[in-house]
C-alpha cells in the first residue's frame, strides 16, 4: 500500500485537503483491495476489534481471518486492553453483566492517512466521482477535530514516554466501566494517568477532577495525573503547586519536536529524512 503524494506544507490543512481529494484517484486502486466497509468501521467507530467485527461480517471467523490480514499487511496494529478481570472463587457465581463479557482489544492503523482514507474518502467516492470536491472537503472540515484528537493522543503517548524512559507500559487504558486516554507504568511501579484535550478551550480543574473519578472508577492510585492540552491550561492549574500534577501543551510538543529533529541531524548531519 505504498503511495507518495507531495502536498506544500505552507498551504492550510483546508488547501491540502482538498488537493487529495482532487487526486482521490491517484489512490484507488491499492484502497480498494481491501474490506472497505470493515476498516472504515474501525476507522469511525471506538477502535474495538469486536465491534466492528460484528458490524462488518455475517461470520464471525472470517472477520478475525481479515484482520490478521490487515496486521500482517502492516495495514493495521492490534493494541491490547490491559483489564484483568476479578478472579472467580470456587464455586462462587459470577456476577450477571460479567457471565458473557469478553474483553474486547482494538485496532489502530499503521498510519495515519490509512484511518484518515477509511474515515473519509471511502465513505464519499460517489461524492468524490461526481466531483463534489467542497462538499466532501467540509465534511472532513467538520469532524477533523475528532480525526486529530486521536493522533494528539498518540504523540502525548510519545512525548510521554520520552519524558518517562523507565516506563514498562503506556497507552489507552479501558475496561467495561470507563476509558483512560493514557496510563503509564513506571518499573518503580508508580502510575500515571493522563487525559489529552484537542481543543479551542482551557483545560480547567474540571477535567482533573474527572480523571480523578475515572482513575477511582478503574481501581488505580495515580502516582501522577498527565494534562495535555492544544490550548493551555487554566490559571487555577498553572499556580497549583501539587507535585503530582504534570501539563503539557504545544510548546512542550514544539520543543520534543527539535529536539528529535537535533538527534537526526547529530546522526546524519548531511541527510534529510522523509
Amino acid at each position: 500500500m505504498e503511495q507518495y503524494f507531495t502536498l506544500d506544507f505552507d498551504n492550510s490543512i483546508e488547501d491540502n485537503i482538498l488537493v487529495v481529494l482532487q487526486n482521490f484517484e491517484q489512490f484507488i486502486e491499492p484502497f480498494s483491495q481491501q474490506n472497505n466497509f470493515f476498516l472504515s468501521a474501525l476507522a469511525t467507530g471506538d477502535r474495538k476489534i469486536e465491534t466492528a467485527i460484528k458490524k462488518s461480517f455475517a461470520k464471525e471467523h472470517e472477520g478475525y481471518e481479515s484482520l490478521q490480514y490487515y496486521i500482517d499487511q502492516n495495514i493495521i496494529e492490534k493494541e491490547y486492553s490491559r483489564e484483568v478481570l476479578p478472579q472467580k472463587k470456587p464455586k462462587q457465581k459470577l456476577k450477571k453483566e460479567l457471565r458473557r463479557y469478553r474483553i474486547q482489544h482494538k485496532a489502530k492503523f499503521s498510519r495515519p492517512f490509512y484511518r484518515f482514507w477509511f474515515r473519509y474518502i471511502y465513505p464519499s467516492l460517489e461524492q468524490l466521482y461526481n466531483k463534489e470536491f467542497e462538499q466532501v472537503q467540509n465534511f472532513i472540515l467538520t469532524d477533523l477535530d475528532n480525526f486529530v484528537s486521536f493522533t494528539f493522543e498518540e504523540l502525548s503517548n510519545e512525548l510521554l514516554k520520552e519524558r518517562f524512559p523507565e516506563h514498562i507500559r503506556s497507552g489507552s487504558y479501558w475496561d467495561r466501566k470507563v476509558e483512560i486516554d493514557l496510563m503509564m507504568e513506571l518499573k518503580n511501579g508508580d502510575i500515571i494517568i493522563g487525559e489529552c484535550k484537542w481543543k479551542n478551550s482551557k483545560i480547567c480543574k474540571k477535567t482533573l477532577t474527572s480523571l480523578q473519578k475515572k482513575s477511582q472508577i478503574a481501581g488505580f492510585s495515580p502516582t501522577y495525573y498527565a494534562l495535555f492540552s492544544k490550548s493551555s491550561f487554566s490559571n487555577e492549574l498553572l499556580k497549583s503547586q501539587e507535585k503530582t500534577i504534570l501539563l503539557f501543551d504545544l510548546e512542550d510538543f514544539k520543543e520534543w519536536s527539535e529536539e528529535e529533529a537535533y538527534k537526526k541531524r547529530e546522526k546524519k548531519p548531511y541527510s534529510f529524512e522523509f
